[in-house]
């Protein structure tokens, strides 16, 4: 499953690409993409799990940058 959430508060393009590189380390995640210009994520996650996933790539976006948020 592939969905695009809207990021709130994303500061910094080195976060970004940080949070980004974490998210795709998460078992079961086939692509993410952090972009900066857009402050969009685009994740794209297996169907079973990606409500897990979802909430891993948020502990990460608040790990990286504590002001951020995705909007679900």
């Amino acid at each position: 499953m592939k969905k695009h959430f809207k990021l709130i508060d994303l500061d910094c393009a080195n976060c970004a690409a940080k949070m980004e590189e974490a998210i795709k380390r998460i078992d079961g995640v086939n692509d993410a993409r952090v972009s900066f210009l857009s402050q969009k994520l685009t994740l794209d996650a297996d169907d079973a799990r990606f409500d897990a996933i979802l909430q891993e790539a948020v502990k990460i976006c608040k790990r990286v940058e504590p002001d951020c948020k995705i909007d679900i």
